[in-house]
């Protein structure tokens, strides 16, 4: 594992580690492999086969009603676990699946949690992570329950770029986005006809810009203040910085 890999971008913004300990943390993954966009990973109600670090591409979380609803959960980015915990249910409680072709790695997961034990920094690392997703998971509903319908769009985008931001990408508020209107109207609660006209509105105002699955952020401020944000609400740094290993 690199520099430049986006799990140590990620996990250096809170602890810092000796070459050796780096190197065992490398050690908990399998070679990369790639997924074809479209493949499910993870199946809802069915026995989770393996647990994955993403690489690259984009990956959704989806829960799937019993009438045929789709709610997208959320939307995983390169250099998240597909779960954190191995104490968790053996079967999945949500589907992931490959939104874009995905570049994966296998964790093992017995050999993570021995990490965690063996050392208080990479423990550290590790509830800093579940408490970064928890504060995205918390945020999203709070944006289907009380923002407006572009707020929840200006949310989206702003949570999406703070997340690339954080391992290195999206550099200049433009990062591919590779969100097809029903996948995009399925994570802020609207329907693809309702999401139309929002966006439509959105590109009129001036604040971002979708063309040919590429987005644009064309004026920072204000798309912070529509999205009625700030990162500490997603938990994107800690307070103070985990202990040196």
């Amino acid at each position: 594992m690199t520099t430049a890999d986006p799990f140590r971008r990620k996990l250096e913004h809170v602890i810092t580690l000796p070459h050796d300990r780096w190197t065992k943390v490398a050690g908990i993954f399998s070679t990369s492999r790639d997924i074809p966009a479209g493949t499910q990973i993870m199946t809802e109600g069915e026995p989770v086969a393996e647990d994955v670090l993403v690489e690259s591409g984009w990956a959704t979380r989806e829960r799937l009603l019993s009438g045929g609803e789709r709610q997208v959960i959320g939307f995983v980015l390169p250099g998240d676990l597909s779960r954190h915990a191995p104490l968790t249910s053996s079967r999945a409680d949500h589907t992931l699946r490959a939104l874009s072709p995905l570049r994966v790695r296998r964790i093992d997961q017995t050999a993570w949690a021995a990490l965690q034990r063996e050392d208080p920094a990479i423990a550290d690392a590790a509830w800093w992570l579940a408490a970064h997703d928890a504060a995205i998971l918390k945020e999203h509903v709070v944006a289907l329950g009380r923002r407006a319908a572009p707020a929840r769009v200006h949310y989206l985008v702003w949570e999406l770029a703070q997340r690339l931001a954080l391992v290195g990408l999206g550099s200049g508020g433009t990062f591919e986005f590779p969100v097809s209107q029903e996948v995009l109207a399925d994570a802020v609660g609207m329907t693809p006809r309702h999401l139309g006209r929002v966006m439509a509105r959105l590109h009129d105002d001036g604040v971002i810009r979708f063309r040919n699955g590429t987005l644009t952020i064309l004026d920072h401020p204000r798309l912070t203040a529509e999205a009625d944000c700030r990162a500490e609400y997603l938990a994107l740094l800690p307070g103070a910085r985990a202990r040196e290993s």
